[in-house]
Formats: structure tokens, C-alpha cells, sequence
């Protein structure tokens, strides 16, 4: 990694956006405690700011809001929400050759135990450590296998705490077991066994799906999953 002396305005925003970006997001915090950190913000911005701009500017974005999402609702097609669909039904398929027809799925999750959650000590050196990972995954992705994975995923369904994970997929299980010995993925592994990070809970689930037993279909869909790191077709009209 470059010192961030060396590096342009842009090149160190990414920089601290990629090493930040999933350890703060707003499912992190209850609806409650969003609206009582709302409600704090109003009160010192009512104190430092003038009272006419403390009160029109939240007025003033909600009504962008109301304006924007009438206007979308006008026209649905062709509002934000389907900037990145891919109209119809379509497929992800694997390069012809470049594999034996079957398919790894390769789940890994992560759970802060902390009160504290992301805000929690060490949940940035976590989520770097994870980042080196697929990092990895993708600089070795033609020795490896390595067919893509899904953006961080949350689990609602835990309200004590939602874990975090990814879905991964792989040409075959060899891959996988390289990537499971690669740098990165050991350096992880050797911290989370040296107890450094008690309050770490870790999981995966690991699936193989041979030639013929599995398949996708997407309609109306961004590219999403193997669809979206792999080749389609498009006009599918069977399930």
C-alpha cells in the first residue's frame, strides 16, 4: 500500500474508501437510534446555525425527496431505480471450456459481537483483512478459479446483531483450497485463532453444484451473483 503522501486527492479518498467503506453502514443502527441521533443533530444545528436555515434545510431536503420519488413513480422505467437493470429474463453462464460444467458456492460470513459493533476495537483491521482477501482472490482469479463474489450482504433476521457475508463463486473445489492457503486468507485465519479479537464470530458454508444441477435466472435484474461477473444470454423462456 502507498504512503498516502505520495498519492492524489482521488487515489487516497478510494484508498480510505475501500478500507472503510463496509465498516459504517446504516442498517448498523436501529431506526430509533437513528431518529435520536436525528433529533440530536437538529438540536445543535437550532444552536449554531440560524434558526431560519436550521429550520428550512431539513424541510428542504425532504421535499427534494417527495419531489424525486414522485418524479420516479411518473415514469418507472425510466427513473434511477432501473439504471443498472438488465430489462427481461436472462441467464450467467460459464465460459465454454474453461471449466468442467460445475460450479463452487463458497458462503463467508462474519458477526461483531461487540456492544459496540462497528464502532467495536479492531472492526477496521477485520474488515481490511477480509478486503485483502478478495483482493487476493481476484489478483490470482485465473490460477484460482476465482468466477467473482457478491458485494457485503447483511443478515436482518439477527435484530441482536446482523452478521455480514459474502457469497463467493468458484470453477472447483482446488481453487477454493488454494485461496484457503493463500496470504491473506492465513493471515486472517492466524488472527482470528490468536484469540486477538475474542468478540469475532466466524463462519462459511461451502456448496459444489456439478454439470447440470444448477443454473441461474435473472428478470428485471441488475447483473447480480455469477451473473454478474460471468457471460448471458439473454431470451430464456423456460425456468
Amino acid at each position: 500500500m502507498p504512503a498516502y503522501s505520495d498519492m492524489s486527492v482521488r487515489d487516497w479518498y478510494s484508498q480510505i474508501e475501500d478500507i472503510l467503506g463496509d465498516v459504517l453502514e446504516h442498517q448498523d443502527f436501529s431506526m430509533q437510534t437513528w431518529l435520536a441521533l436525528g433529533a440530536a443533530f437538529q438540536l445543535f444545528a437550532s444552536a449554531w446555525l440560524p434558526s431560519s436555515l436550521s429550520f428550512w434545510l431539513p424541510l428542504a431536503w425532504l421535499a427534494y425527496r417527495l419531489i424525486r420519488t414522485a418524479l420516479d413513480s411518473w415514469d418507472v422505467h425510466h427513473s434511477f431505480l432501473w439504471s443498472r437493470i438488465m430489462p427481461g429474463r436472462w441467464m450467467g453462464q460459464l465460459p465454454e471450456g474453461e471449466t468442467s460444467g460445475g460450479v463452487v458456492m463458497f458462503l463467508l460470513g462474519a458477526r461483531l459481537n461487540h456492544p459496540l459493533g462497528k464502532l467495536g476495537p479492531g472492526a477496521v483491521e477485520v474488515n481490511e483483512v477480509f478486503n485483502d482477501m478478495w483482493r487476493e482472490a481476484e489478483k490470482n482469479s485465473s490460477k484460482w478459479g476465482y468466477l467473482g463474489r457478491t458485494a457485503t450482504l447483511v443478515d436482518f433476521s439477527d435484530t441482536e446483531r446482523a452478521p455480514t457475508f459474502w457469497i463467493s463463486y468458484w470453477k472447483d473445489l482446488k481453487g477454493l483450497q488454494k485461496f484457503s492457503e493463500g496470504a491473506a486468507h492465513r493471515l486472517g485465519q492466524n488472527m482470528y485463532n490468536s484469540k486477538k479479537l475474542p468478540f469475532v464470530g466466524i463462519m462459511h458454508e461451502t456448496y459444489y453444484a456439478p454439470k447440470g444441477c444448477w443454473e441461474t435466472i435473472y428478470d428485471n435484474m441488475p447483473p447480480w451473483g455469477l451473473g454478474k461477473h460471468q457471460p448471458f444470454c439473454t431470451n430464456v423462456t423456460t425456468y
